[in-house]
């Protein structure tokens, strides 16, 4: 489909029914959307186009800095020791785990390995916060803990990927120098921004963000990374201001979700190709189990130590276990950098689907089997 409207009417079209889906089925519309791009690729032959890909990249842009911006200082300091320890532990097993089964056992080799590790180290932020507040447990131990390992297990990720994609080199020592000048800059000007959000039409506000994300965006390709990288560092940075700002936080999702999003999650579908499913299928479950169980291997001893009780244990380890959009923007960041070919792609984005359906599911059915624990101080 050649023209340009007709052809984004058609992503929209199947975002749209996307959503309609989720409405009624309850599934996290982001699955039905990879889902919908993967079958719309291999049976009407829906493809990419620059407009679509820099739909797409705006996309993965603005989900990393809703997910920066989610993150609470305020729980992330609360049992900072415990939380730290949680997060790495749910960063560091599933990413050594798949490192060296994918080597050693699959044999891909070390780049491909790295980006696959990084691909099953996340945990789904969308998801988290959905089987959080749905099952009334944002103010428990398990919420609390949840939010805050997660913000460290998103840390490490982050890290991984820009390793990922451009190496431990000079450029990305320079590009870190340059994003602390830049979080610093960004910290001082963003508040005389930020407080304009009353002018009605003119939105400064959300100009002055896509300004910054787009610099920064242009930054983060020059070192080689990914630009999704300085947009979770700078929504973790003004996390603390958007959390005052609820109407301009609001706003943003509406943007990001209604018109970026589906075009991202239909294109990482798109890339998804139904040859050799068996063989797919096979090293797509061996994946899943061993991110499942490095997690739980993790967590479950850890939240011991700190005194949670078991059956929170648990809760905890199947939501970290969880992953969505980080680990679709790891894999997708692999077949851009031509570092995984797509039968690679094919089988981490899987994983990542079934890991996003799989233990959020058990996380629910456990959480909703057991009374609400008072709120914590």
């Amino acid at each position: 489909m050649e023209d340009v409207w007709f052809s984004s009417a058609l992503w929209m079209g199947l975002g749209l029914i996307a959503s309609l889906l989720s409405i009624w089925s309850g599934v996290s519309v982001a699955l039905i959307e990879v889902f919908f791009g993967a079958i719309a690729a291999n049976s009407i032959g829906l493809s990419g186009t620059p407009l679509i890909d820099y739909l797409g990249g705006l996309g993965a842009i603005m989900l990393a800095f809703l997910a920066g911006s989610e993150t609470r200082w305020a729980v992330v300091r609360k049992s900072a020791y415990a939380n730290f320890t949680i997060g790495a532990g749910s960063f560091l097993a599933p990413f050594a785990s798949a490192f060296l089964f994918t080597m050693f056992v699959f044999g891909w080799g070390r780049p491909q390995a790295l980006v696959a590790a990084t691909a099953l180290s996340t945990t789904s932020v969308a998801l988290v916060y959905t089987v959080i507040i749905e099952s009334g447990h944002s103010q428990t131990e398990v919420g609390q803990t949840v939010l805050a390992a997660r913000f460290i297990n998103d840390i490490g990720t982050m890290l991984a990927l820009a390793i990922a994609t451009s190496g431990l080199n000079y450029r990305l020592a320079l590009f870190a120098a340059a994003m602390l000048i830049a979080v610093l800059i960004v910290l001082k000007i963003a508040p005389w921004f930020l407080d304009k959000d009353e002018h009605g039409v003119s939105q400064p506000d959300i100009r002055f963000l896509a300004v910054i994300l787009f610099l920064l965006g242009g930054l983060g390709s020059i070192s080689g990374t990914q630009a999704v990288v300085p947009a979770y560092v700078i929504g973790l940075a003004l996390a603390s201001i958007l959390e005052r700002k609820a109407g301009l936080a609001n706003r943003l999702r509406t943007v990001a979700f209604a018109w970026f999003t589906p075009f991202y999650f239909l294109r990482a579908g798109s890339f998804l190709d139904f040859v050799d499913w068996p063989t797919i299928a096979v090293m797509t479950v061996a994946l899943l189990v061993i991110k499942i169980v490095s997690k739980c291997a993790a967590i479950v001893p850890l939240t011991r130590a700190f005194r949670i009780p078991q059956r929170d244990g648990w809760s905890i380890a199947m939501l970290m276990s969880t992953g969505l959009t980080f680990g679709t923007v790891a894999a997708v960041a692999g077949l851009t950098h031509s570092i995984i070919d797509r039968q690679q792609y094919a089988i981490l984005v899987t994983t990542v689907i079934a890991s996003g359906t799989i233990p959020a599911l058990i996380a629910q059915k456990i959480l909703h089997s057991r009374s609400s624990r008072p709120g914590l101080p």
